[in-house]
């Protein structure tokens, strides 16, 4: 990947390209006219929201901990969490 940075509208701007599969940029063009937007507003929007979101490893850092600090058998927190996402399934289907 290459890229090159220059100011604009008082921002720090990195211009980067991608190489992407033809059947990818048919679905981004799509999505972003559905959305009213160009593909560079729409792939820097997208692009911001996935840096935003935290990644799985980060949302489960504590419950990580936990367990560890739990000594708790691995197949009992296997069973434990195969109880409690069946619950959660069924509230939902309630």
């Amino acid at each position: 990947m290459s890229g090159r940075c220059r100011d604009w509208k008082k921002q720090r701007i990195m211009s980067t390209t991608i190489t992407i599969p033809p059947d990818l940029e048919e679905r981004i063009a799509g999505r972003a006219a559905s959305e009213g937007k160009n593909v560079e507003q729409f792939a820097l929007e997208t692009l911001e929201r996935a840096v935003q979101t935290p990644a799985l490893r980060e949302l489960f850092a504590d419950v990580r901990e936990q367990v560890r600090a739990s000594h708790v058998p691995e197949e009992e927190l296997d069973t434990r969490i195969e109880t409690a996402v069946t619950e959660v399934r069924k509230q939902r289907r309630a």
